[in-house]
């Protein structure tokens, strides 16, 4: 699991929850207010993955 190609696909995961949580929230006119803090959370999540295995991993 501490493989450099596990992070992408984790990262990934989050994204397309973020993606899907606001087509859904959008789909059924709900208040993006209620949505913005989950979708922060999922798209911070993605990025705080890509930038942890960035310094386990340095690019060569």
């Amino acid at each position: 699991m501490d493989s450099v190609l596990w992070t992408p696909r984790f990262a990934a995961v989050y994204f397309v929850a973020a993606a899907l949580l606001l087509i859904l929230f959008l789909a059924i006119d709900a208040s993006l207010a209620i949505a913005a803090p989950l979708l922060l959370l999922s798209v911070g999540l993605g990025i705080a993955v890509l930038i942890r295995n960035r310094k386990r991993h340095p690019v060569r």
